[in-house]
């Protein structure tokens, strides 16, 4: 199997790079500024897509604004290798906004955003009461420095 790295030129990383920061961009508006084609840079585009290097577009929302002002990570350990089964239900949560398996001391983390510290606090009580979710440790997040900026990534070749 051929990795879709190997698939990846100077010329993709660029497009990339300049969709990473503005999703929005017209082909057109990409190829003027690469000094390309509207048609190479759509079926440079289309590529990438099919190889699944780029899986969607989304828009960068400020969380804040739309009410969430309490950004918390939980760590959760979990007992009886029921791992699977509680990333799913901690999933189904209409705060939980990711769902990290990682290693150490704790076996899953999660991002889970609040509009107040009571709706944080009730949270919390929830998933504590559930059978497999032995012990639980939140942070506050107090500032967001950076976030889903992966340009750093997209060096040229």
């Amino acid at each position: 199997m051929v990795s879709s790295e190997s698939l990846v030129d100077r010329r993709d990383m660029q497009i990339l790079s300049m969709l990473e920061k503005n999703a929005r961009l017209s082909a057109r508006e990409i190829a003027r500024r690469l000094g390309l084609s509207a048609g190479t840079v759509q079926a440079r585009i289309k590529r990438l897509e099919e190889l699944g290097v780029i899986k969607g577009y989304t828009v960068k929302l400020d969380l804040e604004k739309l009410g969430y002002i309490f950004p918390v990570l939980i760590d959760i350990r979990v007992a009886k290798g029921k791992i699977r089964e509680v990333e799913k239900e901690l999933s189904r949560y209409d705060n939980v906004y990711a769902v990290y398996d990682i290693t150490g001391d704790y076996d899953i983390t999660i991002l889970a955003l609040f509009k107040s510290r009571w709706e944080l606090d009730d949270f919390i009580k929830d998933i504590n009461e559930h059978r497999y979710i032995e012990r639980t440790h939140t942070r506050l997040i107090l500032n967001v420095i950076t976030e889903g900026k992966i340009s750093g990534y997209l060096k040229s070749p």
